[in-house]
């Protein structure tokens, strides 16, 4: 397991909260009520996700976000003094709001999402150079949220990745989903980001939108060998691996999806844990896999589990046998 004095991960992005309802059958009409099983209020963004994933595994991490001076921003604030992280380059933005998404979850674990920018509009590369001295001492730099962030969009992603490469810190990224809807200019930008990142971690509706194609197969090799490691999130399919002119495709593990949200997020974490290991890629993908199928499985309060807890999981679904080895 990874040297509790290891360096920590520096998680560079959106950090939210979300408010999410289930289970939607179906949306009101105008003027409307309809009644849900439940509602929610968590610490959210892809950041949000990525810290309480890495609290499980009891990897340190950084955090660097804006927030507001809101009700919501001290709930974030909260959050995370309740995970030990260290939230000193989490800036609070007088006047401004916190970024809220509002999910509505589905059957089967479907999700619809709304989201305001709120205090992610004023998130630049200017607030990351502010940490940089802490982000510094990290080992991996994950840039995540990327589309969501006006300012830190892959354009300006690029100037602090090649920074970060220059130094010798390991680049990582997952930017989400493009609400803007994958315009030339975000897929130009994001392909040339590409090239000077260590890890990207789109999932596949993802890198069907930036490469433009209907067709997974094309999508994979339209992004084969930009990156150090591409690394394809299929949901419960499973994921790819790309990198030195290797593929590796793993299944997923078959659970009941009660809330996908953030399971992107929590997979990331895991492939980034058992990379730290130096497991071969096969075995990075099949613990993701099972990190995130343990999350979204669960029903009331999420907990995210620790190394063991996943290692039994892929041991009990294998039908005994080592899914770790």
């Amino acid at each position: 397991m990874p040297d509790s004095a290891a360096p920590a991960l520096a998680v560079v992005g959106n950090l939210n909260v979300d408010q999410w309802v289930r289970t939607v059958d179906r949306f009101p009409a105008w003027d409307e009520e309809l009644l849900v099983d439940s509602a929610r209020l968590e610490l959210a963004g892809t950041a949000g996700y990525i810290l309480q994933a890495c609290r499980g595994l009891g990897l340190d991490a950084f955090v660097v976000s804006t927030i507001g001076d809101d009700v919501f921003g001290r709930f974030v604030l909260g959050c995370l003094r309740e995970l030990e992280v260290d939230a000193s380059g989490v800036e609070v933005l007088r006047g401004e709001e916190t970024a809220v998404g509002m999910i509505f979850v589905g059957p089967a674990g479907r999700r619809g999402i709304l989201s305001t920018t709120g205090a992610h509009a004023r998130m630049d590369a200017a607030v990351a150079e502010r940490h940089d001295e802490r982000i510094a001492g990290c080992e991996e730099v994950f840039l995540c949220g990327s589309y969501l962030l006006p300012r830190f969009g892959p354009a300006a992603a690029l100037l602090s990745a090649r920074a970060l490469r220059a130094r010798g810190q390991t680049v990582v990224f997952d930017p989400s989903w493009d609400p803007g809807g994958w315009s030339e200019r975000t897929r130009r930008d994001t392909f040339e980001l590409l090239g000077v990142v260590d890890v990207y971690l789109p999932n596949e509706e993802e890198l069907m939108g930036l490469t433009g194609t209907s067709d997974p197969r094309a999508a994979l090799a339209a992004v084969d060998g930009l990156a150090g490691e591409t690394v394809v999130k299929r949901g419960a399919t499973g994921a790819v691996y790309l990198g030195g002119g290797e593929r590796v495709e793993v299944p997923g593990f078959a659970v009941d999806a009660v809330n996908t949200i953030g399971a992107g997020d929590v997979f990331d974490v895991g492939y980034l844990f058992a990379r730290r290991l130096g497991w071969p890629p096969a075995q990075r993908l099949r613990f993701a896999c099972a990190l995130a199928a343990i999350v979204v499985s669960q029903t009331g309060a999420r907990r995210y589990p620790d190394a063991v807890a996943v290692t039994r999981f892929m041991t009990e679904a294998d039908g005994g046998d080592r899914g770790d080895g």
